[in-house]
């Protein structure tokens, strides 16, 4: 790199422009200084789907009789081995995609969802209702790690597992940022892109005005809560203090969303009609491209993407007829059986996160790409059926993580239920957050069940662990 580029950024990060365009400065500077991919941040997208995630539509055909037997832990090379038909889109990134079948999550709620179980490790819910929040969620403990302006983004298509809600702010009930703390999602992808990018860009010059207008009702505000803070008796104060930290955390972020406008522009898709639109896949289109403008312009490191949920109809699927939820309790759907409804799903959502993974591959980072430095970590809230019984949890992993997992490249079967062996959804989070630096014992409850079998359920996965 020329010596001329080198002045400029080490002065830059002692100098006024400190601040500003951080984030794409930083990755800059690493550059500069040949700094391996560990200097960079870590990103992470949690893609949560409705109705299960059906594990044998995962396994390569040339690995079956090895996971039939279901006895011993499979790691083997997935490279060495033709990807599933619907799993075809993710063949570019072969390399860096993991398939990770057999854990288990018996100590979450089974059925249409496990609501924050599927991301936090413990029962909670009914049909209709999320239930308490025990603790915080492991896609909001992975955000805090790497803390960003936005330091946890929500995105959904869709509200709660059977919810009709498609407009504005939801609450899906799988991720929390603390005990009783829901993160909101926001539905709507012309709302979203105002609430990402339009500290920097406006789609018109009223939305613009809107946002000043805000951003001085902001200040004014803050002021008041602050003035009104001084005059409460000491008993009263600390309570007040938690709006008053609110309110100075939206205003420090708007701070900073304002010190990033250059860089937010370059990243920002360009505003179209596909943000308004109300047809599914096309929000989930956009959805995939605000997630991939996000993290490239540095606003934020953690998105959680609700993709659907039960009550979505993928009309332009050719599957108008039914309902996810239809179509996993094994109803036909436009002369399709419900496995080849699914297979289309499938397929849909694979093309998304093809399409996001190219999107970050395509941003160079050091010696590779952002892609390198990314989790993209796909899910079901029900586990592996639509009324998941839980005794199977898969997940699929693209990106090489920064290189702190073993997985990129992999295809992992641990051994079933109660064998000698068999870990659950608890060890894979665990070994995720102290893979980033939280290095917690043991995430979430234990299962009793294997506990009272004398099967350990403590610790991380050491296969993963680089």
């Amino acid at each position: 790199m020329p010596a001329r580029r080198r002045h400029f950024l080490k002065s830059s990060a002692t100098g006024a422009t400190a601040f500003l365009l951080q984030p794409m400065l930083q990755r800059m500077r690493l550059e500069a200084a040949g700094t391996d991919r560990s200097g960079f941040p870590q990103r992470f997208v949690f893609v949560v789907k409705a109705s299960g995630i059906i594990a044998p539509k995962l396994i390569p055909q040339t690995l079956q009789q090895q996971v039939a037997d279901r006895s011993a832990l499979i790691n083997e090379d997935l490279t060495a081995h033709e990807l599933p038909d619907t799993l075809k889109p993710l063949q570019p990134f072969q390399d860096q995609l993991s398939i990770v079948q057999g854990l288990s999550g018996k100590m979450c709620r089974p059925g249409h969802s496990s609501w924050f179980g599927a991301m936090g490790v413990y029962k909670t819910g009914g049909e209709h209702n999320s239930g308490v929040i025990l603790r915080a969620t492991v896609d909001a403990e992975m955000a805090q790690l790497f803390p960003s302006a936005f330091h946890h983004v929500g995105l959904a298509l869709r509200g709660k597992v059977m919810g009709k809600e498609t407009e504005g702010t939801l609450y899906p009930g799988i991720t929390a940022v603390g005990p009783g703390r829901e993160l909101p999602f926001q539905a709507s992808p012309d709302i979203a892109y105002q609430q990402l990018f339009g500290s920097a860009i406006a789609s018109d010059e009223r939305s613009q005005t809107q946002y000043q207008l805000k951003s001085s009702l902001l200040d004014f505000m803050v002021d008041d809560i602050r003035r009104l803070n001084r005059t409460l008796p000491v008993t009263e104060r600390e309570r007040m203090g938690h709006y008053l930290n609110a309110f100075e955390e939206l205003q420090q972020r708007r701070g900073r969303l304002a010190s990033m406008s250059e860089a937010i522009e370059t990243a920002a898709p360009p505003f179209s009609d596909r943000f308004r639109s109300e047809r599914p896949i096309i929000r989930q289109q956009a959805h995939v491209d605000l997630t991939a403008a996000a993290l490239i312009s540095g606003i934020t490191n953690a998105v959680t993407l609700r993709l659907d949920n039960i009550s979505t109809t993928y009309d332009d699927l050719g599957l108008a007829e039914k309902t996810v939820h239809g179509i996993g309790h094994r109803e036909t759907c436009n002369g399709k059986s419900p496995e080849q409804a699914r297979d289309i799903i499938r397929l849909h959502h694979m093309k998304l996160l093809a399409d996001l993974a190219g999107q970050l591959k395509a941003v160079p980072e050091g010696d590779g790409t952002m892609l390198d430095n990314t989790s993209i970590i796909y899910l079901s809230d029900s586990g592996n059926e639509h009324h998941g019984n839980l005794s199977e949890w898969p997940y699929l992993v693209i990106g090489g993580s920064g290189g702190r997992l073993k997985t990129a490249g992999r295809y992992l079967h641990y051994p079933q239920y109660g064998q000698p062996g068999h870990a659950t959804i608890g060890n894979w989070w665990t070994t995720w957050l102290n893979a980033f630096g939280n290095p917690v014992e043991h995430f979430g409850n234990m299962d009793l069940e294997l506990q009272k079998n004398g099967v350990p359920q403590s610790g991380s996965l050491a296969e993963l662990i680089s």
